[in-house]
């Protein structure tokens, strides 16, 4: 279930500031990461987008992330597949309600309590944030050559520091990494990434492009998070 977490961790992070000025260009990444902190903090909110990967097979997740966290933290996220002219929905669902988790797998489905994953039933999406702790300066190193047009907010993500998170092995080299958000009342509206990476696996090198793309909606004004029926 830790490693479930994580990559729930990660889709929500693959999930998600005004004028142009130096100043302001300075600071834009620390916008972003009270942006997406804020976000994860909202009482209810609903991220949709897809995850596009071109390696030696290439396929598509689609994701839909529903979650209200006004009082015990109600979640729920599918994701379908498409890869090799196939269509997988369902392929990877998870649910927190009533301080339970829930797991279905192509179709496998498990159970277990929220404090399997370290959470409690009260537990807000903030408290799983990664970037919560890193300092003004450490913001400044994740994020560079900030441009700011409007609302519309464009970085480079420092590649040392996303290989060493994605994998401290080092078996993942990043080339590329860029990340556009747009960001509404400090909360991210919508956002992107392009990433190109390399993988050795085996002494065989995989190159990976992955593009992101989330539309967030709903932001404190979800009816219902959606949960099976069975």
């Amino acid at each position: 279930m830790k490693k479930i977490s994580a990559l729930i961790v990660s889709l929500f992070l693959i999930l998600g500031l005004t004028a142009c000025s130096k100043n302001e260009d300075k600071n834009a990444s620390i916008q972003f990461f009270n942006a997406l902190h804020n976000t994860m903090e909202e009482k209810s909110g609903r991220i949709a987008g897809s995850i596009l990967m071109d390696s030696d097979e290439p396929s598509e997740i689609t994701l839909d992330l529903y979650y209200d966290q006004t009082n015990d933290l109600k979640l729920a996220i599918t994701t379908g597949l498409e890869a090799n002219g196939n269509t997988q929905p369902n392929f990877l669902d998870f649910y927190i309600k009533d301080g339970k988790t829930y797991l279905n797998s192509l179709g496998t489905k498990t159970s277990s309590s929220v404090e399997k994953i370290g959470l409690a039933k009260d537990s807000k999406l903030g408290s799983m944030d990664p970037f919560l702790d890193l300092n003004d300066t450490q913001k400044k190193e994740w994020l560079t050559n900030a441009k700011v047009e409007g609302d519309t907010y464009s970085f480079d993500i420092d590649k040392t520091l996303l290989s060493n998170m994605l994998d401290s092995y080092g078996s993942v080299s990043i080339e590329r990494a860029k990340l556009k958000a747009k960001i509404q009342d400090d909360r991210i509206d919508s956002l992107s990434m392009d990433i190109k990476a390399k993988q050795s696996i085996n002494k065989h090198q995989i190159d990976t492009s992955i593009k992101v793309e989330l539309q967030a909606s709903e932001y404190g004004q979800l009816k219902e998070v959606p949960f099976p029926t069975t």
